[in-house]
């Protein structure tokens, strides 16, 4: 498998591209950023609790306890620790003392407040900043988000990479399922999978047999595996910082008819949603076929969430395939497709696969067989 590492991405250039689709665009001087994902996007390192783009470089100002992890991870920038009270610090570390909100205030001195603007993850955090500053500054969140949004390609590999190790370990439970196991040991056989091997997991394992697969998000439990049920395992990996995320459902043994039209039903979902994706279609468009379609098998009732989601540094981003959906699909978006119907009491099936939006259709990242019967 060929190695791809974030030494690899073009921070200077992504900052370029941020300075312009940004911090031109909003005509400021200084940008602030936080949240743990948008600072590795800039940098490389989450161990920052904020940073400061200005035409001088990237600031990143980190947690003193963070200090080496971050200097580590990062491959751009100038890195500073913020730390409270007269204590002592050693040589190596370069400190300002105060608050993180301090720090940043003394970096933006002598700016007009118009001439600042912020990436924030909560309403909180903006009105904390604008308290210390005495003023209101822009909200530039939506335009970084949407430049995040659009994945360049070495991020698409990250995902890739990502996807085959989560395929690894999905192959690596399916393999290990006997009569009598539970879903917490195939969920830890997960999650060994992945630690002994350097990786971490984007979530925490979901795997539920039987009647427990009808719980979209069920946590793995002492429950045994019996022939005839149905094995949900929904897994995702990490890759130098990039996410993956897959869902597979099984019949353990013979399936039923009831079980292979609930089945076949929602793979006709997933497969005529997918057709649906390509740059400038409404994001809700997908989720409104793989709703007819479920519909026209009496299932729709039982379709309980979105179509799917952004995938990339975190998780879950933008843009979300959701009946709310006001939002286009972009070239470069990575989505998840995972239409789903849960039955209480009997079982639930979810199949969940992500792509690469393009120009006039999609890109399959996810390449784990659909097979139903094991």
């Amino acid at each position: 498998m060929i190695s791809f590492d974030n030494t690899m991405v073009d921070f200077k250039k992504r900052i370029e591209k941020i300075w312009a689709k940004v911090v031109e665009k909003n005509n400021i001087e200084r940008l602030i950023v936080t949240g743990a994902s948008n600072i590795y996007y800039l940098s490389g390192t989450d161990a920052a609790s904020a940073a400061i783009l200005s035409e001088n470089g990237l600031l990143l100002i980190s947690p003193r306890l963070e200090y080496l992890r971050a200097i580590e991870e990062t491959h751009i920038g100038k890195v500073v620790a913020f730390v409270k009270g007269d204590v002592e610090v050693s040589e190596y570390e370069e400190i300002r003392r105060g608050e993180l909100l301090d720090v940043i205030k003394d970096a933006l001195a002598g700016l007009e407040p118009d001439r600042i603007g912020l990436v924030a993850t909560s309403k909180d955090f903006k009105q904390k900043v604008e308290e210390k500053l005495g003023a209101q500054v822009k909200d530039a969140t939506k335009d970084f988000t949407l430049v995040r949004r659009q994945k360049e390609d070495i991020e698409i590999k990250m995902m890739i990479m990502a996807s085959r190790i989560a395929e690894q370990a999905l192959r690596r439970a399916v393999d290990m399922l006997e009569p009598g196991i539970t879903e917490a040991e195939v969920a830890s056989e997960i999650i060994k999978f992945f630690v002994r091997r350097g990786h971490t997991f984007s979530f925490y394992p979901i795997v539920a047999f039987g009647e427990h697969s009808a719980h979209p998000h069920a946590k793995p439990s002492l429950k045994k595996l019996r022939e005839g049920e149905f094995v949900k395992i929904d897994i995702g990996a990490k890759y130098n910082g990039y996410c993956s995320d897959i869902t597979r459902t099984f019949v353990f043994g013979r399936a039923s008819s009831r079980q292979k039209r609930l089945f076949n039903a929602v793979l006709r979902a997933q497969r005529e949603s997918m057709n649906e994706i390509k740059s400038n279609i409404d994001a809700v468009k997908p989720y409104q076929t793989a709703y007819k379609i479920l519909k026209e098998e009496g299932l729709a009732k039982y379709f309980n969430h979105g179509l799917g989601h952004g995938v990339g540094i975190d998780i879950h981003e933008n843009p979300y395939l959701t009946y709310e959906s006001k939002e286009r699909l972009l070239t470069g978006d990575v989505v998840t497709v995972e239409p789903g119907v849960y039955l209480a009491g009997y079982g639930g099936i979810r199949i969940e696969d992500m792509v690469v939006v393009e120009e006039n259709g999609y890109r399959l990242i996810t390449l784990f067989d659909k097979e139903f019967e094991i």
